[in-house]
Formats: C-alpha cells, sequence, structure tokens
C-alpha cells in the first residue's frame, strides 16, 4: 500500500491511557503546548466502556483536535492501532501519568531539521512531590542520570513515552512487533533498533521534557516494573544483539558476593564443612556491605546533580530484580528469544487513512 501525502511539519500526538483519570492533566498540558499539536489520538486500551471515553468526549467539544480511539490489546498493539490512523509528517507519543512542559512538543520536533534523524525523545523525571519513598526518589535520581550519561550514547534505549517519529520509519520498516513480552513489550526499544541498523539516527533532546507522576510507585511496585522490563528487554537483547547495559563487568559486583553466601548457608548443613562455609558466609556479607557502602558514597558525590543518589545502594536491588527478569526471559522464551511465540509480526505498515 502507498503511503498518503502528508502535510510537511504536522504532527500528531497519541496519547495511550488505560482506565487513568490523570489524562485530564496530560491533555490541558498539551492544549497549552507551545507548538500546538494538529491531532491528538486518545489510545484508549480501556474500551468504550471505560472511564477514558467520557473525559475525551467532554475535551472534543471544546477542541476537535482530540480524537478517541478503541485500541485494546497489548501496548504495541494498542500503538499500532493509532498509528494505523495517523496522516501527518510526525507522530509524537506520551502516556496517562506524564505531564508535557510547555516547550515540549516544538523541542521534541526540532531535530528533524535533519532530514537523517528518524526519531528523537526526551528525559521523564519524577513529577515533583510523587515520589513516596527512598527505592523511588533513588529510581527519579538513577533515570535523570540514565538520560544524560547512556541515553545521550543510546538513543535505542529512550522510552517511546516521550518520543516523536517520521511515519516514514514506519513505512520503511513496517509496525511495532507484536511478539514481544506482552506485559513490557520493549518495543520502542525494539523499534529503535530497528531504525537505527536501516540508517535513521536518533537524538536524546534533553529540553524536550515530560514530568512523570511517581505516585503510584513503591519501592516493592518498582522492583515488580524492573523486572517486568527487564524481561521484556531480554528479548529485544536475544533477537537483536542489542543491549547498552548488561555486561559481565557490571554484573559480576552483584553476583558473586550473594552467590558466596548463598554457597555459604548451605554449607551450614554439613558439620565438616563448618568453617568454609562460615567463611563463605562472611566473604559474601562482607563483599554486599562494602558494595553498599561504595555505592552509597558515590551516590553521595552525584546527589547535587541528581538528587536521590544518596539512597544509590537501593541499586543492588534493581540489579537482581533486573537478573531475575532476564532469568525469567531465558526460562520462558529460550536462548533465541523466540521461543513460544510467532515470528516477528508481519502486519502492515502504517498508512494513514485512505
Amino acid at each position: 500500500m502507498s503511503a498518503p501525502a502528508r502535510t510537511p511539519g504536522t504532527v500528531t500526538v497519541v496519547l495511550t491511557v488505560l482506565n487513568d483519570r490523570r489524562i485530564e492533566r496530560t491533555l490541558q498540558s498539551l492544549r497549552a503546548q507551545r507548538r500546538r499539536p494538529d491531532r491528538i489520538l486518545v489510545d484508549d486500551g480501556s474500551g468504550p466502556n471505560g472511564i477514558v471515553r467520557p473525559i475525551v468526549e467532554r475535551w472534543r467539544t471544546q477542541d476537535p483536535r482530540v480524537e478517541w480511539l478503541d485500541a485494546p490489546g497489548t501496548i504495541s498493539e494498542s500503538r499500532n492501532r493509532a498509528l494505523r490512523e495517523v496522516t501527518t509528517e510526525f507522530v509524537a507519543f506520551i502516556d496517562a501519568d506524564e505531564i508535557a512542559r510547555p516547550e515540549w512538543l516544538d523541542e521534541l520536533l526540532r531535530p528533524f531539521d535533519d532530514p537523517r534523524v528518524g526519531f528523537t525523545g526526551g528525559p521523564t523525571p519524577a513529577l515533583p512531590g510523587t515520589c513516596r519513598d527512598a527505592g523511588v526518589r533513588y529510581y527519579d535520581g538513577y533515570l535523570r542520570r540514565f538520560y544524560d550519561v547512556v541515553a545521550r550514547r543510546h538513543p535505542s534505549s529512550l522510552p517511546m513515552g516521550n518520543s516523536a517519529w517520521r511515519m516514514s520509519v514506519f513505512e520503511q520498516l513496517g509496525a511495532l512487533d507484536t511478539t514481544l513480552y506482552p506485559l513490557a513489550s520493549s518495543e520502542d526499544q525494539e523499534m529503535a533498533v530497528r531504525a537505527r541498523r536501516a540508517d535513521w539516527e536518533g537524538r536524546y533532546v534533553p529540553t524536550a521534557i515530560v514530568d512523570h507522576d511517581f505516585s503510584d510507585l513503591t519501592w516493592r511496585s518498582l522492583l515488580r516494573k524492573q523486572s517486568r522490563y527487564a524481561l521484556g528487554g531480554y528479548l529485544v537483547w536475544r533477537r537483536h544483539a542489542s543491549t547498552y547495559e548488561a555486561t559481565g563487568g557490571r554484573l559480576a559486583p552483584y553476583v558473586l558476593p550473594p552467590a558466596l553466601a548463598l554457597a555459604g548457608a548451605i554449607l551450614l548443613a554439613f558439620p565438616t564443612l563448618f568453617w568454609p562455609a562460615v567463611g563463605l558466609l562472611v566473604a559474601g556479607l562482607g563483599g554486599l556491605a562494602l558494595l553498599a557502602s561504595g555505592l552509597s558514597v558515590q551516590g553521595l558525590r552525584w546527589e547535587r546533580a541528581y538528587p536521590g543518589m544518596r539512597f544509590r545502594a537501593f541499586e543492588i536491588l534493581r540489579r537482581w530484580a533486573t537478573l531475575y527478569g532476564a532469568f525469567r526471559g531465558m526460562i520462558r522464551y529460550g536462548w533465541s528469544g523466540r521461543r513460544g511465540t510467532n515470528s516477528p509480526s508481519a502486519e502492515a505498515p502504517p498508512s494513514g487513512k485512505p
């Protein structure tokens, strides 16, 4: 199917939502944009009887650019549904728990003056006052540093929930992959990897900021979320040999000490091995204590630039959750990342309305 004619410079914002009343704030922030969106598609996974549709219909009476879209399924399926409706040159994505600053869309679109740029993305710091505990405050500091240090060099790590794309990227490469882990698709990373390998450039835009509401996160739910994301990321890693964090040298400090402690605890069951067991246990627990101390000292040095880093010892738990998620991915999908799934999505690339 041939691509539709697209008016140069036009942009559709796809707002992804699932039964979340915070969409009111997101819509208000889109309405206040310095560069006004040409269309706003509310990509609703909760269906016509959910809480979102009446909100959107009320907004549409005030602003005809706002449109409700019935888009059930996984996040990949839902976003693919929205992409098929896009008729503008560019598409930007935001989520219902995010609030765009007034300059967001203007800044996000600016790098597209370079025709080599296929996608852009910006940071998603915590909305002030929404970090409920030390673990979540650390995660906010971690993300701020992650964007500055990692995403700047590895644009495939940028989340789709604060990104903009040329529609010609999807026309060339096809739709988002719907065969990834459904609870944390990693479809954004997978598509960005494909785009980079097709010679499209990605750009990190530090001034394209959306504030992320973390009020529904606790340190426990954060670790569960991290594990899900790691499971999804495992599939992208194995299918595309693409990763930006999981190297042996970086993981060893988080794996060896607990492994020693566990081995020591097991050997304590054998009286003849009591002292070797105690040695392993002390070495493992001592290693963890040293690691926690080192991370805390490092975090204190970074605290001024990245508030929340003083709780950097929480990184131990975050890494364990990541490893657990990746292990679950290997068990569920195999070393190839494809066991029990279909081949990559053969869904037709988005082509806009007829």
